[in-house]
């Protein structure tokens, strides 16, 4: 008996023996699926049945036609079974028909995309593991999200600011409760509390845990979201009873708003050239650090204005920081401002920009 389930589990992930060709054809097919599971989370069946119309594969034309119509994953690998055309099936094709039912079952179980594109690409075999990887990451840096807010009354936010000064404690909480909880008790959180908990996870990890908060908070109702709460903050409760864990005063880790904003024009304010020719050589930590007092747009021109190499270093430099108080950003914004305002002077930039980088560069909480 114990040997049969160890045959049939080791067969359900040994890929079949296929070309390396048609390998990255699939690939692409799952990258497809991922893009499909993203559009489904917010239009249902709708998405279902546009993404039917226009698939090529024989496969997951049927599959989505068949969710479209309402059938559930089990019902639609019993079609698949019962359906003559896809027995006897050659390698190639029982490694798409595979691929094919894992996307699925991910996508009407409203998996993540980026989660469901690593567990698609495993069946192709450890090589595309880095692929993946790489599509996830250029996924993330073409995106601008500005997620809505949707705060439940109730101590979490407390909870886990007061969590955030001793990391350790934090992350044995998160871990504790998962990410699947961790997503719907963050869905009432500010979004302070998720850039808290998002470094724990990863940089991919982070993404998903937020994505997934949005999603919930147009899913749950307020006193589903509160009952998660509760249930995180019944979680730290218990920890702290046993010692495993310690409970910090709260502090302030976000930057003056009116900061954020001079900051972030100041750095608009400077062209590419300029900018590149001032972060060249940069502490990366520095940086990372600066750009928590920054809005996404000047995020994105930074980011731009960096060569590969530096800004995977940045990258690296932003997974890696911990959090920190809002005086911290400041002072990073500030040292960040002055760079930036020898390298505008040198450059004669334009007076306004240089008045700009002056005003955060002398900034006085």
């Amino acid at each position: 008996m114990i040997r049969s389930l160890r045959t049939r589990r080791s067969s359900a992930w040994s890929p079949p023996q296929s070309s390396r060709q048609k390998r990255d054809a699939l690939f692409e097919l799952a990258s497809r699926i991922a893009l499909i599971a993203e559009r489904s989370r917010a239009y249902e069946r709708e998405a279902l049945s546009e993404a039917a119309l226009v698939e090529s594969r024989r496969a997951l034309r049927l599959g989505l036609e068949l969710a479209a119509a309402g059938a559930g994953a089990d019902s639609i690998e019993a079609a698949f079974a019962a359906n003559p055309s896809f027995t006897g099936l050659d390698p190639g094709e029982e490694l798409e028909l595979r691929i094919t039912l894992v996307g699925l079952r991910g996508l009407l179980a409203r998996e993540h995309p980026y989660a469901l594109m690593r567990r698609m690409s495993a069946r192709l075999g450890p090589e595309y593991f880095d692929k993946a990887e790489a599509w996830i990451s250029y996924r993330l840096k073409r995106r601008h999200y500005h997620p809505e807010q949707l705060v439940v009354p109730g101590e979490l936010p407390d909870i886990i600011r007061s969590l955030a000064l001793d990391p350790r404690s934090l992350e044995r909480c998160l871990r504790m409760a998962g990410r699947e909880l961790c997503s719907a008790a963050l869905a009432g959180c500010p979004q302070e509390s998720i850039e808290l908990a998002k470094p724990f996870f990863g940089r991919i990890g982070g993404t998903i845990l937020e994505d997934d908060a949005a999603h919930l908070r147009s899913r749950l109702s307020g006193d589903e979201i509160a009952a998660a709460q509760s249930a995180f903050a019944e979680i730290v409760r218990s920890l702290s009873e046993r010692g495993e864990i310690e409970l910090g005063t709260s502090a302030d880790f976000g930057a003056d708003t009116a900061f954020v904003s001079g900051l972030t024009r100041a750095v608009l304010s400077l062209d590419d050239r300029l900018l590149r020719s001032a972060l060249r050589g940069i502490d990366g930590t520095l940086l990372a650090t600066a750009m928590q007092g920054m809005q996404p747009s000047a995020h994105d021109r930074i980011l731009g204005a960096m060569a590969k190499r530096d800004e995977r270093r940045l990258l690296d430099a932003i997974d890696e920081a911990q959090p920190i108080s809002g005086n911290s950003i400041e002072e990073a914004g500030k040292r960040l401002a002055l760079r930036l305002l020898n390298a505008a002077k040198a450059g004669r930039a334009p007076r306004e920009a240089l008045d700009r980088l002056s005003e955060v560069k002398s900034w006085k909480t």
